[in-house]
C-alpha cells in the first residue's frame, strides 16, 4: 500500500512539471489523496475555529490566525474517508464558525491516525485524520506547565500503587476514578485512557465511571505539576470497612537518562 502511495506521489510530482495545480488537485482526488469536503475553509468565510476539550470545558482555544487555518485545512483536505469509525470516546470538539454565524463541529479522537477507522467525523461525514494535527496544533496549544513524559509519571505510578495494594487486598475488587482529577482531565487522551484500563486490568482494578462502585475505590487528585515536578494524592476508600487512606505521589524528573524519580508514601513527603 506504501509502495502505491509512493508511486501515485511521484507520478504526482512529475505531472506538476507539466501542468497547474488546478490539474494536480484533480488528479489527487480521483486517486483518494484529496477531498473537496473542507474547501469552505479557503474561502476567507472562516471567522474562528474554535477547539474544546471534552473532558475539560475551561481548556478551550480560539484560532483565528490565517497560517493555522491554513495549515489545519491541508491536514483535514487530505484525510481520507471512510464510513468506520474509532470506537473511543472524542478528545476535542473542533467547531468551524463563519462570518454568517454558521457552525460545522467535529468530533476528534487524538492520536490514532495509524488506525483504518475515522477519527475526525460529525453525523454525516468521517475521515482518518494524520498525527499532524497533534504535532502541529494541539501540542503548540497546551500549557507549557504541562509535566514531561506526563504519560509516564500519570499513569506509571497509579499502576506502581495498584501492584503494591493488590498485595494487600488480594480479593476485594478494586476501582480508580480518573474523571474526577480536574486538574489533569486536559491531558487526558481516550487512546492513553483506554491503555491505561487495559494494563490496570493486569491488577484486576476498573478504570470507573461515574456512578461505578467497587470494594475499593482509589480516587486521584493531582495537587501541583509543573514539567518537571509532579504531586497528587490518591485516596483509598473502603466503604465496608469505613476505611480511608490516603497515598502521596511525588515525582521529580532528573533527566532524559534517568527520567522520573518518584516516591509513593501514606505519609506526606518533603516538600510536597
Amino acid at each position: 500500500m506504501k509502495r502505491k502511495t509512493s508511486l501515485i506521489l511521484g507520478f504526482l510530482l512529475a505531472v506538476g512539471l507539466f501542468m497547474g495545480c488546478s490539474r494536480i488537485d484533480s488528479l489527487k482526488v480521483k486517486y483518494g489523496m484529496k477531498n473537496l469536503d473542507f474547501e469552505f475553509m479557503t474561502t476567507g468565510d472562516i471567522d474562528s475555529i474554535i477547539i474544546q476539550s471534552t473532558r475539560d470545558p475551561g481548556f478551550r482555544f480560539i484560532v483565528t490566525d490565517p497560517s493555522t487555518i491554513r495549515e489545519l485545512y491541508t491536514s483535514l483536505s487530505s484525510a481520507k474517508k471512510t464510513t468506520e469509525r474509532i470506537t473511543h470516546d472524542a478528545d476535542y470538539i473542533f467547531e468551524f464558525h463563519d462570518l454568517d454565524g454558521n457552525v460545522r463541529k467535529y468530533s476528534y479522537v487524538a492520536g490514532m491516525s495509524d488506525q483504518q477507522r475515522a477519527n475526525f467525523y460529525n453525523e454525516e461525514d468521517s475521515y482518518i485524520v494524520t498525527d499532524r494535527i497533534d504535532n502541529n496544533l494541539i501540542r503548540n496549544l497546551y500549557s507549557l506547565r504541562k509535566p514531561k513524559y506526563f504519560e509516564e509519571i500519570y499513569y506509571g505510578t497509579l499502576l506502581e500503587l495498584m501492584a503494591s495494594l493488590r498485595e494487600e487486598f488480594p480479593d476485594k475488587t478494586m476501582g480508580i476514578r480518573l474523571y474526577g482529577d480536574s486538574d489533569i482531565l486536559k491531558y487526558q487522551l481516550s487512546k492513553d485512557i483506554e491503555n491505561f484500563r487495559t494494563e490496570a486490568l493486569q491488577w484486576n482494578t476498573v478504570v470507573l465511571n461515574p456512578g461505578e462502585k467497587s470494594d475499593i475505590v482509589l480516587e486521584v487528585k493531582t495537587q501541583g505539576f509543573t514539567t518537571l515536578v509532579y504531586k497528587a494524592v490518591v485516596t483509598l476508600k473502603m466503604e465496608s470497612e469505613s476505611m480511608s487512606r490516603n497515598y502521596y505521589i511525588y515525582g521529580k524528573y532528573s533527566n532524559d537518562l534517568t527520567g522520573w524519580e518518584t516516591l509513593i508514601s501514606e505519609t506526606k513527603p518533603e516538600g510536597f
